[in-house]
C-alpha cells in the first residue's frame, strides 16, 4: 500500500541527497517510487533485462508506453519518474504567468517530474526524447495541461524534445504482445534447471524452425507441444523457448496479430541472428 510523502523542503532535501533523479542504466534511481504515491493500484514494479533494474510505473498508461520503449532497438536507457529542476520550472511558470503546481495542502513548490527521459542511439549519436504518459481525458484537464506546458517549456529550453503520449496513441495489441513475449524472461531470483538450459534450447529451435523441411502450416503452440515432447521437456518450455526468440529478434513476429500462439510458422521470420543468442535472463 502507498505511503503518501509529507512533502517538505527537508523532505527533498533528503532524496536530492539520497541520489533519487540521479544516475544512468542500472544505477538510476527514480524521483518517486510506486510507494510513494496513490494510484488505486495501477501501480507496478517491473524489472527491465535492458536497463539492468525494475522500474517503477506508475500507471497502467506509463506501463503500456514503457513496453513499447524498451522494445524498441533505438532505446538505450529509460529514466522514470525524471525529476526536473525545480528553479528552472518555477522561473518558467512566472514567464507564463501560470501558477506553479505545489504540494497539496502545503506552500511547498511541487519537483516536477516527466514520466521518462529515453536515451536513443541512432546512427551512433545519443539524443534524449521526454515523453508524458497521459490518459485522453487529460487534454482537457487544465492542471494537466498547465503542466505540461512548464514541462514543454523547460524541454525545449534544455534541447529535448517533449511529447505527450495519450492512452489511445498506444496499440493496444501490439503492447499486449509485447508483454507476453517478455513474460517469458528469467524474472529476478529465477534460476534454470541447469547452467545454459534455455539458451541450449534456444539454439536447438532457432536451428530446428530454419529448417526448409518444417511444415510451416503448423500453428506455433502445436509446434511449441511437439517440440516439448521430443526433448522430453514439460509442456510450456516449447512456446516460452519460442517467446525468448521473439524477444531476441532472432524469430521476427507480427505485433498486431491477435493471437502470436495461433499464428502458423509462415507467418514468422527467421534472421541471420540465428544461433548467436545472448545468454537468456542475464541482463
Amino acid at each position: 500500500m502507498a505511503r503518501p510523502i509529507k512533502w517538505t523542503e527537508k523532505k527533498i532535501q533528503s532524496l536530492e541527497a539520497a541520489g533519487n533523479g540521479r544516475g544512468l542504466g542500472k544505477d538510476y534511481i527514480p524521483w518517486l517510487s510506486v510507494t510513494d504515491v496513490s494510484s488505486l493500484g495501477r501501480s507496478r514494479r517491473v524489472f527491465s533485462h535492458k536497463t539492468g533494474r525494475t522500474h517503477e510505473l506508475l500507471s497502467d498508461v506509463e506501463y503500456r508506453l514503457f513496453l513499447v520503449l524498451e522494445w524498441m532497438p533505438s532505446v538505450v536507457d529509460i529514466r522514470e519518474q525524471y525529476p526536473l529542476d525545480r528553479a528552472t520550472t518555477q522561473t518558467i511558470a512566472q514567464q507564463l504567468g501560470l501558477r506553479h503546481p505545489h504540494y497539496p495542502g502545503t506552500h511547498v513548490a511541487t519537483v516536477m517530474t516527466v514520466d521518462f527521459l529515453v536515451t536513443q542511439m541512432i546512427t551512433g549519436n545519443r539524443s534524449l526524447m521526454a515523453l508524458n504518459a497521459k490518459r485522453d481525458e487529460e487534454a482537457s484537464d487544465q492542471e494537466s495541461l498547465l503542466k505540461l506546458e512548464i514541462q514543454r517549456n523547460y524541454f525545449e529550453l534544455n534541447g529535448v524534445p517533449h511529447h505527450a503520449i495519450f492512452h489511445s496513441q498506444i496499440p493496444r495489441q501490439k503492447s499486449d504482445n509485447i508483454d507476453w513475449i517478455r513474460s517469458a524472461l528469467l524474472k529476478p531470483g529465477e534460476t534454470e534447471p541447469r547452467l545454459g538450459f534455455f539458451s541450449g534450447l534456444t539454439a536447438r529451435m532457432a536451428a530446428d524452425l530454419s529448417s526448409p523441411s518444417l511444415n510451416q502450416a503448423t500453428v506455433l503452440s502445436d509446434y511449441c507441444k511437439a517440440f516439448d515432447e521430443r526433448h522430453g521437456l514439460e509442456q510450456g518450455i516449447g512456446l516460452r523457448i519460442a517467446q525468448m526468440l521473439m524477444h531476441e529478434r532472432v524469430l521476427k513476429v507480427d505485433l498486431s496479430s491477435s493471437n502470436l500462439a495461433a499464428e502458423p510458422l509462415s507467418a514468422f521470420v527467421m534472421t541471420a541472428q540465428r544461433g548467436q543468442l545472448r545468454a537468456v535472463g542475464v541482463a
